[in-house]
């Protein structure tokens, strides 16, 4: 009986890798941690920020329209959120200009 089961072993292993490698050979396995661009996640946090700041702007003028705020408060909450949305501005266009320059000098 041993000679038996050891043939239907062999049978089971030899039916495994006939329909194994076929299946499984060609799979790429992905790294499941990448490595992280500081440039790129400060990039996407900044265009984060940028769309909040302009969604408070748009609620600010509508909060003025409503009449729920004075016109002394609306100008320096305005000034304020339009300095913020121009520095944030001002960011994103740096680090556009250094991706640009990374890609030029990778290019070369």
């Amino acid at each position: 009986m041993g000679f038996i089961h050891f043939l239907e072993l062999i049978f089971v292993v030899t039916v495994l890798l006939v329909v194994g490698i076929p299946l499984f050979g060609k799979l790429q396995f992905k790294k499941l941690v990448e490595a992280v661009d500081p440039d790129i996640d400060e990039y996407k946090h900044l265009l984060v920020r940028k769309e909040e700041t302009l969604i408070s702007i748009k609620e600010l003028e509508y909060d003025f329209g409503a009449e729920k705020i004075s016109e002394s408060d609306y100008q320096e909450l305005r000034k304020k959120l339009e300095a913020e949305a121009n520095e944030i501005i001002e960011r994103l266009d740096q680090l556009e200009q250094g991706r640009e320059k990374n890609k030029s000098a990778k290019a070369r």
